[in-house]
């Protein structure tokens, strides 16, 4: 989730905005390498390389995210890649990050930064690339925008599953990761969405971001709390709850509303193990990610106008929502 800005961060992305207040008259000129005229937009521009640099490259949770990218860097006849390490590694990101800069793409996104990433996402600003966050933003990021779930939202839309299920009272479980700062924003949503309501948090589980611990996890409250009437899966291990529950023999007893769509999540919610999940617009975050970069390095005469005057014509943060899925939708999630 995207927080607010401090003003530096301001300070840094106006300062990199009034690069295009020098084009055509004066040098050295910021976007010199990345802004065309607006008449190669929609042509072959193989030329134009755009990149997003993600914290662990191999994880299955991101493939809409990069599918949604090279759809986009197709339509719009771009190259795209999608790179960094292969497991989930902070030096390594910014390890890609810094390799990447070398190269002068036209854009670059960020999967997942921390606060590491931040000098080398200031460097590629000072170089005249620009720079978006994809999926979560920290607060002191100088890049220039976030577009991703509002966590909070995610959390309102787990209330709305949660009272659908139960109605107004009931007790209820969360299994999350307490040190995760996206995720406690959830918490805080699902919190406020059941306000009103006699619907209390019994018990909470540490799931360590793995299904196995979320199963085990999971079982342990079940064991108990007997009158338990649901479980909520705050991040993306909800199979977890689904093998707790058939573990335990509570699938249909015990509701469960969990997040994300990978495969083994859908499966879960199609065979009715588990009622809802969450489901994020991840594809569509990397594909409003690439028009946006496109945006900048072909900008329309409006769009030229906003960055030749230092002003930014794009939204800073982006909430491209997120959905309750069920058994009847989980298939539209499957790429």
């Amino acid at each position: 989730m995207a927080k607010k800005r401090t003003l530096d961060q301001q300070n840094s992305r106006r300062k990199f905005l009034q690069g295009g207040a020098a084009l055509g008259a004066m040098a050295p000129v910021l976007f010199a390498n990345n802004v065309q005229a607006h008449g190669s937009r929609l042509k072959d521009n193989k030329d134009q390389e755009y990149v997003i640099v993600s914290i662990v490259a191999t994880h299955p949770f991101w493939n809409d995210l990069k599918n949604g990218a090279q759809d986009a860097a197709d339509d719009l006849g771009v190259s795209f890649s999608y790179v960094g390490p292969a497991g989930f590694d902070v030096e390594g990101q910014v390890q890609t990050m810094e390799q990447i800069i070398i190269k002068k793409p036209a854009g670059i996104g960020q999967v997942h930064s921390t606060d590491a990433a931040y000098p080398s996402i200031q460097k590629a600003l000072d170089a005249g690339i620009p720079v978006m966050h994809l999926t979560s933003m920290g607060v002191n990021s100088p890049a220039l925008g976030y577009i991703g779930s509002n966590e909070e939202n995610v959390g309102l839309v787990m209330a709305k599953g949660v009272k659908d299920l139960l109605g107004t009272s009931g007790k209820i479980a969360v299994s999350t990761v307490p040190a995760q700062d996206n995720l406690n924003d959830r918490i805080a949503g699902l919190e406020k969405g059941l306000e009103g309501t006699d619907i209390k948090i019994v018990a909470t589980g540490d799931n360590k971001a793995d299904d196995s611990v979320t199963a085990s996890s999971t079982s342990a409250i079940l064991l108990a709390n007997p009158d338990l009437d649901a479980v909520v899966c705050i991040n993306a291990t909800g199979s977890g709850v689904a093998a707790a529950l058939k573990e335990t023999g509570k699938v249909g007893k015990v509701k469960a509303v969990i997040a994300d769509t990978l495969p083994p999540i859908l499966d879960a919610v199609e065979d009715g193990t588990v009622d809802y999940t969450v489901g994020q617009q991840i594809y569509m975050q990397g594909y409003i990610w690439m028009q946006m970069m496109y945006a900048i390095a072909n900008p329309t005469p409006v769009i030229k106008g906003f960055l030749d005057g230092g002003l930014n014509p794009f939204p800073t943060n982006c909430d491209t929502g997120c959905n309750l899925i069920d058994k009847n939708t989980a298939k539209l999630y499957r790429g």
